[in-house]
Protein backbone atom coordinates (compact mmCIF):
# COMPACT_ATOMS: atom_id res chain seq x y z
CA UNK A 1 0.00 0.00 0.00
CA UNK A 2 1.28 3.64 -0.94
CA UNK A 3 0.89 6.44 1.32
CA UNK A 4 -1.78 7.67 -0.82
CA UNK A 5 -3.43 4.76 -1.37
CA UNK A 6 -7.03 4.73 0.87
CA UNK A 7 -7.89 1.59 3.29
CA UNK A 8 -11.18 -0.32 1.75
CA UNK A 9 -13.64 0.42 4.12
CA UNK A 10 -14.01 -3.27 4.83
CA UNK A 11 -10.56 -3.19 6.28
CA UNK A 12 -11.29 -0.06 8.32
CA UNK A 13 -14.44 -1.75 9.86
CA UNK A 14 -12.40 -4.52 11.07
CA UNK A 15 -9.18 -2.27 12.47
CA UNK A 16 -11.69 -0.14 14.28
CA UNK A 17 -13.75 -3.05 15.75
CA UNK A 18 -9.79 -4.30 17.02
CA UNK A 19 -8.33 -0.97 18.33
CA UNK A 20 -10.64 1.21 20.69
CA UNK A 21 -8.46 4.20 19.63
CA UNK A 22 -7.08 5.17 16.86
CA UNK A 23 -5.32 8.51 15.88
CA UNK A 24 -2.95 10.05 13.53
CA UNK A 25 0.56 11.06 14.85
CA UNK A 26 3.87 11.98 14.37
CA UNK A 27 7.06 10.48 16.41
CA UNK A 28 8.69 12.53 19.05
CA UNK A 29 11.05 9.70 20.61
CA UNK A 30 11.79 5.97 20.04
CA UNK A 31 12.62 4.22 23.27
CA UNK A 32 11.46 6.60 24.92
CA UNK A 33 7.68 6.92 27.10
CA UNK A 34 5.58 9.58 28.80
CA UNK A 35 4.71 7.36 31.61
CA UNK A 36 6.81 7.59 34.39
CA UNK A 37 6.13 4.14 35.89
CA UNK A 38 6.97 2.09 32.71
CA UNK A 39 10.50 0.52 33.96
CA UNK A 40 13.70 1.66 32.07
CA UNK A 41 14.24 -2.08 30.76
CA UNK A 42 11.27 -1.61 28.94
CA UNK A 43 12.19 1.26 27.13
CA UNK A 44 13.59 0.24 23.99
CA UNK A 45 12.79 1.04 20.47
CA UNK A 46 9.62 -0.91 20.45
CA UNK A 47 8.03 2.27 22.48
CA UNK A 48 7.63 5.31 20.93
CA UNK A 49 6.69 8.91 22.35
CA UNK A 50 4.10 10.30 19.92
CA UNK A 51 2.24 13.33 19.54
CA UNK A 52 -1.53 12.87 19.20
CA UNK A 53 -1.98 15.41 15.23
CA UNK A 54 -5.55 14.02 15.24
CA UNK A 55 -7.92 11.83 16.90
CA UNK A 56 -10.09 9.78 14.44
CA UNK A 57 -11.98 7.21 16.88
CA UNK A 58 -11.97 6.77 20.82
CA UNK A 59 -14.00 6.77 23.60
CA UNK A 60 -15.54 9.52 25.18
CA UNK A 61 -12.83 10.14 27.75
CA UNK A 62 -10.04 10.05 25.38
CA UNK A 63 -11.50 12.08 21.95
CA UNK A 64 -9.61 15.36 23.16
CA UNK A 65 -5.83 13.87 22.87
CA UNK A 66 -4.74 15.99 20.00
CA UNK A 67 -2.05 17.84 21.36
CA UNK A 68 -0.89 15.44 23.68
CA UNK A 69 1.62 12.63 24.02
CA UNK A 70 1.24 8.75 24.43
CA UNK A 71 3.23 6.49 24.74
CA UNK A 72 3.14 3.56 21.84
CA UNK A 73 4.13 0.26 22.67
CA UNK A 74 4.96 -0.71 19.11
CA UNK A 75 3.13 -3.91 16.85
CA UNK A 76 6.75 -5.92 16.44
CA UNK A 77 5.63 -6.97 12.95
CA UNK A 78 4.43 -3.34 12.06
CA UNK A 79 7.91 -2.09 11.14
CA UNK A 80 10.52 0.40 12.86
CA UNK A 81 9.66 4.03 12.86
CA UNK A 82 11.60 7.47 13.42
CA UNK A 83 11.46 10.73 15.10
CA UNK A 84 9.47 12.80 12.93
CA UNK A 85 7.54 9.63 10.77
CA UNK A 86 3.93 10.45 11.04
CA UNK A 87 1.27 7.47 10.91
CA UNK A 88 -2.12 6.23 11.84
CA UNK A 89 -1.87 4.23 14.72
CA UNK A 90 -4.92 1.64 16.06
CA UNK A 91 -4.39 0.80 19.46
CA UNK A 92 -5.75 -1.25 22.85
CA UNK A 93 -4.55 -1.88 26.37
CA UNK A 94 -4.98 2.02 27.28
CA UNK A 95 -2.80 2.74 30.38
CA UNK A 96 -4.45 5.89 31.98
CA UNK A 97 -2.29 7.78 34.82
CA UNK A 98 0.21 10.92 34.73
CA UNK A 99 -0.04 10.06 31.01
CA UNK A 100 -1.43 7.45 28.40
CA UNK A 101 -0.23 4.29 27.42
CA UNK A 102 -1.16 2.06 24.44
CA UNK A 103 -0.33 -0.99 22.10
CA UNK A 104 0.06 -0.88 18.63
CA UNK A 105 -2.60 -3.19 16.97
CA UNK A 106 -1.86 -1.70 13.26
CA UNK A 107 -0.28 1.24 11.38
CA UNK A 108 -1.12 2.68 8.44
CA UNK A 109 -0.28 6.04 6.40
CA UNK A 110 -1.38 8.87 7.09
CA UNK A 111 -2.50 9.28 3.59
CA UNK A 112 -4.75 6.33 3.46
CA UNK A 113 -7.33 7.53 6.10
CA UNK A 114 -7.14 11.34 4.28
CA UNK A 115 -10.15 10.59 2.46
CA UNK A 116 -11.74 9.86 6.10
CA UNK A 117 -10.40 12.76 7.56
CA UNK A 118 -11.69 15.27 4.53
CA UNK A 119 -15.45 14.22 5.00
CA UNK A 120 -15.33 14.84 8.32
CA UNK A 121 -14.65 17.94 8.27
CA UNK A 122 -17.38 18.67 5.81
CA UNK A 123 -19.67 16.82 7.81
CA UNK A 124 -21.75 16.85 11.06
CA UNK A 125 -19.25 13.99 12.01
CA UNK A 126 -17.36 14.59 15.19
CA UNK A 127 -14.70 11.94 14.90
CA UNK A 128 -13.06 10.89 11.15
CA UNK A 129 -14.29 7.37 12.24
CA UNK A 130 -17.61 8.15 13.12
CA UNK A 131 -19.05 6.47 9.98
CA UNK A 132 -17.33 3.09 10.58
CA UNK A 133 -18.55 3.32 14.16
CA UNK A 134 -22.07 3.64 12.83
CA UNK A 135 -21.52 0.56 10.54
CA UNK A 136 -20.35 -1.30 13.37
CA UNK A 137 -23.12 -0.83 15.40
CA UNK A 138 -25.75 -1.66 12.59
CA UNK A 139 -23.80 -4.71 11.88
CA UNK A 140 -24.17 -5.71 15.76
CA UNK A 141 -28.19 -4.60 16.07
CA UNK A 142 -28.70 -6.83 12.67
CA UNK A 143 -26.89 -9.57 14.09
CA UNK A 144 -28.41 -9.49 17.34
CA UNK A 145 -32.27 -8.69 15.26
CA UNK A 146 -30.99 -12.12 13.44
CA UNK A 147 -31.05 -13.93 17.10
CA UNK A 148 -34.63 -13.04 17.91
CA UNK A 149 -37.78 -15.14 17.65
CA UNK A 150 -39.72 -12.18 16.27
CA UNK A 151 -38.82 -8.49 15.23
CA UNK A 152 -41.68 -6.02 15.12
CA UNK A 153 -42.56 -2.61 14.63
CA UNK A 154 -45.41 -1.58 17.29
CA UNK A 155 -46.90 0.57 19.58
CA UNK A 156 -47.20 0.19 23.54
CA UNK A 157 -50.56 0.37 24.37
CA UNK A 158 -50.15 -0.47 28.60
CA UNK A 159 -48.04 -1.54 30.83
CA UNK A 160 -48.89 -4.21 34.02
CA UNK A 161 -46.63 -5.32 36.93
CA UNK A 162 -47.03 -9.51 37.02
CA UNK A 163 -46.82 -8.92 40.69
CA UNK A 164 -45.19 -12.31 40.65
CA UNK A 165 -43.29 -13.76 44.01
CA UNK A 166 -39.79 -13.34 43.96
CA UNK A 167 -37.24 -13.33 46.63
CA UNK A 168 -34.17 -14.26 45.18
CA UNK A 169 -31.25 -11.29 45.25
CA UNK A 170 -31.34 -10.27 41.84
CA UNK A 171 -35.28 -10.51 41.25
CA UNK A 172 -36.65 -9.16 38.09
CA UNK A 173 -39.87 -8.11 38.90
CA UNK A 174 -41.20 -8.86 35.79
CA UNK A 175 -43.97 -6.76 33.91
CA UNK A 176 -46.06 -7.13 30.49
CA UNK A 177 -46.54 -4.77 28.20
CA UNK A 178 -49.19 -4.69 25.37
CA UNK A 179 -48.28 -3.75 22.16
CA UNK A 180 -50.05 -2.81 18.59
CA UNK A 181 -48.24 -4.39 15.62
CA UNK A 182 -48.01 -2.66 12.72
CA UNK A 183 -44.87 -3.94 11.08
CA UNK A 184 -43.80 -7.79 10.70
CA UNK A 185 -40.64 -7.78 10.01
CA UNK A 186 -39.61 -11.43 11.04
CA UNK A 187 -41.54 -14.40 13.69
CA UNK A 188 -44.97 -15.88 14.27
CA UNK A 189 -46.45 -12.72 14.97
CA UNK A 190 -50.11 -11.23 13.66
CA UNK A 191 -50.28 -7.22 13.10
CA UNK A 192 -53.04 -6.30 16.11
CA UNK A 193 -52.83 -6.60 19.63
CA UNK A 194 -49.53 -8.64 21.12
CA UNK A 195 -47.75 -8.70 24.37
CA UNK A 196 -44.30 -9.21 25.64
CA UNK A 197 -42.95 -9.06 29.13
CA UNK A 198 -39.86 -7.35 30.58
CA UNK A 199 -37.68 -7.18 33.69
CA UNK A 200 -38.50 -3.80 35.30
CA UNK A 201 -35.71 -4.33 37.79
CA UNK A 202 -32.67 -1.72 37.89
CA UNK A 203 -30.45 -4.62 39.91
CA UNK A 204 -27.45 -5.05 37.95
CA UNK A 205 -28.43 -8.27 36.37
CA UNK A 206 -30.97 -6.74 34.72
CA UNK A 207 -31.00 -2.77 34.68
CA UNK A 208 -29.37 -2.77 30.86
CA UNK A 209 -32.80 -4.10 29.45
CA UNK A 210 -34.89 -1.30 28.20
CA UNK A 211 -37.96 -0.85 30.00
CA UNK A 212 -40.99 0.48 27.48
CA UNK A 213 -43.20 3.30 28.06
CA UNK A 214 -46.81 4.24 27.55
CA UNK A 215 -47.13 5.00 23.80
CA UNK A 216 -43.85 4.01 22.33
CA UNK A 217 -43.10 3.03 19.19
CA UNK A 218 -40.07 1.18 18.61
CA UNK A 219 -38.33 -1.44 16.84
CA UNK A 220 -38.90 -4.50 19.27
CA UNK A 221 -36.75 -7.46 18.55
CA UNK A 222 -38.23 -10.34 20.96
CA UNK A 223 -37.73 -13.46 22.34
CA UNK A 224 -39.51 -16.65 22.74
CA UNK A 225 -40.76 -17.49 26.32
CA UNK A 226 -41.38 -21.14 25.59
CA UNK A 227 -40.55 -23.54 28.17
CA UNK A 228 -40.42 -20.67 30.92
CA UNK A 229 -43.27 -19.88 33.54
CA UNK A 230 -43.34 -16.36 31.88
CA UNK A 231 -44.75 -18.20 28.94
CA UNK A 232 -48.51 -17.87 30.60
CA UNK A 233 -48.24 -14.61 30.44
CA UNK A 234 -46.88 -13.45 27.15
CA UNK A 235 -45.12 -15.68 24.37
CA UNK A 236 -41.88 -13.26 24.03
CA UNK A 237 -40.15 -10.92 26.49
CA UNK A 238 -37.43 -8.40 26.32
CA UNK A 239 -33.84 -9.44 27.35
CA UNK A 240 -31.11 -7.52 26.25
CA UNK A 241 -30.13 -3.82 25.83
CA UNK A 242 -30.29 -3.86 22.16
CA UNK A 243 -33.94 -5.26 22.24
CA UNK A 244 -35.77 -2.15 21.66
CA UNK A 245 -34.65 0.25 18.21
CA UNK A 246 -35.81 3.53 16.81
CA UNK A 247 -38.31 2.80 13.87
CA UNK A 248 -35.48 3.88 11.66
CA UNK A 249 -33.46 1.51 12.33
CA UNK A 250 -36.02 -1.15 10.58
CA UNK A 251 -34.17 -0.57 7.68
CA UNK A 252 -30.88 -1.71 9.02
CA UNK A 253 -32.71 -4.87 10.10
CA UNK A 254 -34.06 -4.94 6.49
CA UNK A 255 -31.30 -4.78 4.89
CA UNK A 256 -32.77 -1.88 2.94
CA UNK A 257 -30.48 0.98 4.39
CA UNK A 258 -27.96 3.05 2.20
CA UNK A 259 -24.62 3.66 3.18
Amino acid sequence: MTDMTPVTHEELVDLVRRAPLSFSGTVTRIGGTSLAAVPVEARNDLTAVVRVDQVLHAPEAFRQLAGNEVTVQLAADAGPMAVGEAAAFFTRGMVYGEGLGVTEVARLPVGAVLGHISMAAASADELPFSSVQRTIRNEDIAAHAAEADAVVVGTVTGLEDLGLADFSEHAPHWWRAGVNVSIVERGAVEPGPAAFVYPSSTDIRWRQVPNPNAGQEAVWLLHSTEGSHLAAYAPFRLLHHDDVQPVQKLAVLSGTEVS
